[in-house]
């Protein structure tokens, strides 16, 4: 016979007191007493949604930090709790971790082509760099090419993902302005 079978026979309307028809059984007198506490699942998602929008807002606060900004949201929380459900949602601290200037052993070192060359006309040297543009509530990437000579900007992209599409075309259209330009 199961703890729940056993549980069902226990009544406080028997003769035997409950304290000991519990030690018959051998079940905890506590079991007989306990009623579990239903879940608010609206307010757990409400809380979890009001964490997310915090996060999203500033993702470098960690559990006691965010727990201040949810207090203004008037939902008082214990960081335990809050650490369980940033958890459930996927939610971490992001911070610069240690020794992320530190360089890989493994990685080939390229040697500066540029060092020792004087660069005395424009379209000698180009450079490109990809930039992170902070825009609202999400964020674009721009990829400039750059004539070192003459500082002039010669072509830009402007895209959503940092991938290699919009960087390439930014290059070929840079090459083809030069072709055009001669």
């Amino acid at each position: 016979m199961g703890k729940n079978e056993r549980l069902k026979i226990v009544s406080e309307k028997e003769k035997i007191t409950v304290e000991n028809q519990c030690k018959i059984l051998e079940i905890n007198r506590s079991s007989f007493y306990y009623t579990p506490v239903q879940k608010d699942v609206e307010k757990e998602e409400y809380i979890k949604a009001r964490i997310d929008y915090w996060h999203t807002k500033m993702p470098y606060l960690g559990v006691r930090p965010l727990r201040k900004k949810l207090e203004i949201d008037k939902i008082f929380i214990g960081r335990k709790l809050l650490s369980k459900y940033m958890k459930e949602i996927g939610i971490y601290c992001v911070y610069p971790k240690p020794n992320l200037s530190k360089r890989n052993k493994a990685h080939i070192i390229y040697p500066y082509l540029l060092r020792n060359l004087n660069i005395i006309k424009p379209n000698q040297v180009w450079a490109i760099d990809i930039t992170y543009i902070k825009m609202g509530k999400s964020h674009m990437y721009l990829t400039a090419i750059i004539d070192w000579y003459s500082r002039y900007l010669i072509n830009w992209e402007l895209s959503d993902t940092l991938e290699t599409a919009p960087v390439l075309k930014a290059v070929t259209d840079a090459i083809k302005k030069m072709v055009n330009l001669k």
